[in-house]
């Protein structure tokens, strides 16, 4: 039996109108759930939207902001946010320019995926109902945590490679052109989705070759044809990047790690917030083992061939799978590095589980829809929640925080089970809003981010003091701060504040304190 054959013609497709009906319906309500939350609840969300108001004003004189912070714009891979949202900002107001950007994002996953599909299913027979699949992943552990030029690389990523994979037999100048063009657009996106699309353009130049000697040339010829990327990779790791590889890799070993990775990988980055998230995951992941062995069952029996477009995203996947396994946890210039990769993985696997046989099954097409709409209802109800907690947290904007006093977070706990905290970078709203200064603006102290705070503003607590060391602050070291917003503070944390500060508004989890 041949196994690995290049497709060519053109795809004879299984499926009908009422899927595309359905898919569209369903991501437009994915779209509507943006909206209808006043506030969408991520992590670094608010943070990214605080200094993106910040840079709008200092770019246009700095009225507001100018006395606090200052600007360094540089051309560093983590611009996507900015890109595309910055210019939002003239027309709308900072709240609904990231609704604006949350809607585009899941609008180019909506095309990127069937695209996806299409092209790397092709031209073995494939069902549309394999599409429904990409939309519990829409909402990932990566958007919610607020990595916001991450999430929106991703769908160039697998655009990028689709347009690379249908161009590849095209002439030089096409190739030249096609690569490069796609390639720096996903770099100034995001540097890791790049990263993926360059391991993409390595497998495909030697996927279809059969001779070692052949592989090899092709690769070569590759390489030299996407040269300005690899220049422009290596110009960055030469002059922009602060950190490198681990000096060991003893962190391989941990039991623990292997038990989180598997975990994380077999959920598909779309468990973060509840436990209650594991009901619809949990069948979720049924439904994918069984499309997989379907597919592999097909394959042995003969009914379906190994293209050489399946065979090159099946390389994919497991290219990077083994980087997300032995990858730190911190990587470069960035933390989550493996956690970036779950979902993406589980995009490029659907092309493959695409032609299983048993996708035609009706009973399988009601699962598949029961399940997405189960993810959505599930994810409705815990983003509402999740939503209402950054609203009673903002009830403090009532409260005398006025322009320019410096805020900070204070809590004695954290969450207790969210991967998620929404109310990390909740004080960044302040800002927002009532133009106060958020001193827990951790982006003002990297040096990836183009805010900086002014060096007038003094010593300032270190991130992870005030967001995981339990209220381990010494606040009569930081005169800057003015006001301390206290969240769901237990007993044993109002000592270190009575000492300075006077309680001045309290509601629910949140109390505010002004110094004396």
């Amino acid at each position: 039996m041949k196994l690995f054959e290049t497709g060519s013609g053109p795809t004879p497709c299984k499926g009908s109108s009422s899927c595309f009906t359905l898919y569209i319906l369903l991501l437009a309500a994915h779209i509507g759930l943006v909206w209808l939350l006043p506030y969408f609840p991520t992590q670094d969300g608010p943070s990214h939207i605080y200094n993106l108001a910040i840079l709008h004003d200092l770019l246009n004189g700095g009225k507001v902001w100018g006395e606090y912070y200052t600007y360094n714009i540089t051309a560093t891979p983590n611009l996507g946010f900015n890109l595309i949202t910055y210019p939002l900002l003239s027309f709308v107001t900072p709240i609904t320019a990231e609704k604006v950007f949350l809607s585009l994002y899941l609008v180019l996953m909506g095309i990127a995926a069937p695209v996806l599909i299409r092209t790397f299913a092709s031209p073995a027979p494939y069902s549309h109902t394999i599409k429904l699949l990409a939309l519990p992943v829409m909402f990932n552990f990566t958007l919610m945590m607020g990595f916001y030029s991450y999430t929106i690389a991703v769908p160039a990523f697998l655009l990028a490679i689709s347009l690379a994979w249908e161009i590849r037999n095209r002439s030089w100048v096409v190739k030249f052109v096609g690569y490069n063009a796609s390639g720096v657009l996903v770099f100034y996106l995001h540097l890791i989705p790049f990263i993926f699309f360059l391991i993409a353009l390595s497998i495909f130049a030697i996927v279809e070759k059969k001779i070692t000697l052949d592989s090899l040339r092709s690769l070569a010829k590759q390489l030299i044809c996407i040269f300005p990327l690899l220049a422009l990779l290596l110009h960055y790791f030469s002059t922009g990047s602060s950190s490198s590889l681990p000096a060991d890799f003893f962190y391989l070993l941990s039991g623990q790690r292997a038990v989180t990775l598997l975990t994380d990988l077999l959920t598909f980055s779309t468990v973060y917030f509840s436990p209650l998230q594991l009901v619809p995951g949990s069948i979720y992941l049924f439904i994918l083992l069984l499309l997989l062995r379907a597919f592999v069952k097909d394959l042995v029996k003969g009914k379906h061939r190994l293209y050489a477009e399946q065979k090159a995203i099946l390389l994919l996947v497991l290219t990077l799978t083994a980087i997300y396994l032995v990858a730190p946890f911190r990587l470069g210039d960035g933390s989550f590095f493996n956690d970036r990769f779950p979902w993406v993985i589980l995009l490029l696997l659907l092309p493959l589980l695409a032609g299983a046989s048993s996708l035609e099954h009706p009973a399988i097409k009601l699962v598949i829809t029961t399940t997405v709409i189960l993810f959505l209802c599930f994810n409705i109800a815990i983003f509402r929640q999740q939503s209402n907690e950054v609203a009673s947290f903002l009830e403090g904007l009532r409260a005398d925080c006025s322009k320019g006093e410096g805020i900070l977070l204070y809590r004695t706990s954290l969450p207790p089970w969210a991967k998620i905290d929404v109310i990390l970078h909740a004080p960044s709203y302040y800002g927002i809003f009532n133009k106060c200064v958020d001193l827990g603006n951790y982006e003002a102290t990297l040096p990836y981010f183009p805010i900086r705070f002014r060096m007038e503003m003094g010593p300032l607590p270190h991130e992870a003091q005030f967001a995981y060391g339990y209220g381990e602050i010494d606040f009569s070291r930081y005169p800057s701060i003015e006001k301390v917003l206290a969240w769901d503070l237990k007993p044993e944390g109002k000592g270190r504040l009575d000492a300075l500060f006077n309680k001045s508004y309290y509601k629910g989890k949140l109390s505010i304190w002004s110094r004396r």
